[in-house]
Order: C-alpha cells, then sequence, then structure tokens
C-alpha cells in the first residue's frame, strides 16, 4: 500500500473519540502525535491475528489502532509512565481485544506473542539498557515472532536535526539516545534478533523516522 499521500492526516474520529472528553495538551499531543508518527506505515506490518505486544504505547494510539483494525489481534498495550496509561486506560470501554498495563515488559505474565512493536522508545533508554530491553522482548516472541521498530536515524541530517528539536521541546529533562543505523542493527543483533527489512519511514515528514522488521534468530 502506498502511505506517500497519507502522510499528515487528522487522527481518524473513531480513535480520538476513544479519549473524550479530552484536555486542551491531551488533544494537542493527539492530534500531533498521529500527524507525526506513520502509525498506519507500522499496522500494515503487523499481523491480524494473534497476540501484539506494544511496549511503550504511551497514550496508547498505536494499540488502539491495531486493535481497531482487527478483531481477530489480542492488543497488549504497555507503558512506566501513569500519567500515560491512566489516559490510555480509559479509552478501552468494554472491548476485549485490547488491555493496558502499567510498569516494565517483565511485570507481565507472559506468553508466547506473535508480535511486538516499539515506537519511537530506544532513543529514551541509554545503551546499558537497551540490550537488556531487548532481550526481555526476545523472551516474550513466539518463534517466529516479529519485532517492529520505529526509531530515528541519524540521516537525512536536516531532518534528524528537527527531530532533536521537537524531542527536545516534549522531553526537556530527558536525556536522548540517538544511534547510528549500523548501531542498532548490531544491537539487535546480540540480542538475538535478525534485521529482515528497513524501511524509510519518513517520506513526506520532517522526521528522520526508519522502521525495523525483525525475526528472531
Amino acid at each position: 500500500m502506498d502511505f506517500s499521500n497519507k502522510v499528515l492526516r487528522s487522527i481518524p474520529n473513531s480513535i480520538f473519540d476513544l479519549y473524550k472528553p479530552v484536555s486542551r495538551w491531551e488533544s494537542f499531543y493527539l492530534r500531533t502525535r498521529w500527524r507525526l508518527c506513520p502509525f498506519e506505515l507500522i499496522e500494515s506490518c503487523i499481523p491480524l491475528k494473534g497476540r501484539i505486544l506494544d511496549f511503550g504505547c504511551g497514550y496508547g494510539m498505536l494499540s488502539n489502532f491495531l486493535a481497531e483494525r482487527s478483531s481477530e489481534r489480542s492488543v497488549v498495550g504497555i507503558d512506566m509512565n501513569s500519567t500515560r496509561m491512566e489516559v490510555a486506560s480509559r479509552s478501552v470501554f468494554n472491548r476485549k481485544n485490547i488491555h493496558f498495563h502499567l510498569g516494565d515488559v517483565g511485570s507481565l505474565n507472559v506468553s508466547s506473542f506473535g508480535a511486538a512493536v516499539m515506537t519511537d522508545v530506544l532513543h529514551h533508554i541509554r545503551d546499558d539498557q537497551v540490550e537488556i530491553l531487548l532481550r526481555k522482548i526476545h523472551r516474550c516472541l513466539g518463534d517466529d515472532g516479529l519485532l517492529a521498530i520505529l526509531d530515528v536515524d541519524r540521516k537525512p541530517f536536516w531532518k534528524f536535526c528537527i527531530t532533536y528539536s521537537i524531542d527536545s521541546l516534549l522531553n526537556p529533562k530527558d536525556r536522548l539516545w540517538y544511534r547510528p543505523l549500523g548501531r542498532l542493527e548490531e544491537i539487535l543483533k546480540s540480542s538475538g534478533f535478525q534485521t529482515g527489512k528497513i524501511i524509510r519511514a519518513d517520506r513526506g515528514l520532517p522526521l528522520a523516522d526508519v522502521l525495523l522488521l525483525c525475526r528472531k534468530s
């Protein structure tokens, strides 16, 4: 599917309405985040059936989108930010194929997931913790499990500069770790993953996003 004409789209009403009522900040964040993150591209790469783990799910927009697009997905979103988890949890209502958990992936009663997604997570985690996290994700996945990672590349440089500026504005107190694509592939390999496909996810966007599709090796 060609997503070149779908970037910077408004958040679908079916997703936004799940969060109502929202504060002005929540409305701004949800709308802006949707416009700047290629959720539709990510969703198109995820199996339509099975258990899906969304690690670092934030307000849960991708989790909700995955669950909405297929009732045969069972989506589990997890994040360590209690404020964001509170917002995400109230979007569930009585739906049976989506759940949110506050905590680390180690706090889950894990059975095999068919796929896991991580969007804009790894550059918030310091070097000595990244491989530990990825190995935890590795243990959560089934034998042919898929790991989809959206993160920041350093190229093209002008897009990286814009990405850095936005991240610094939204996370003024956080230190950020931006890794070259080759370095990220090395970390994935040492954590038990093989990178099968790399997709430039910045088409039509002012951000240096790249999507890595990995399998357990």
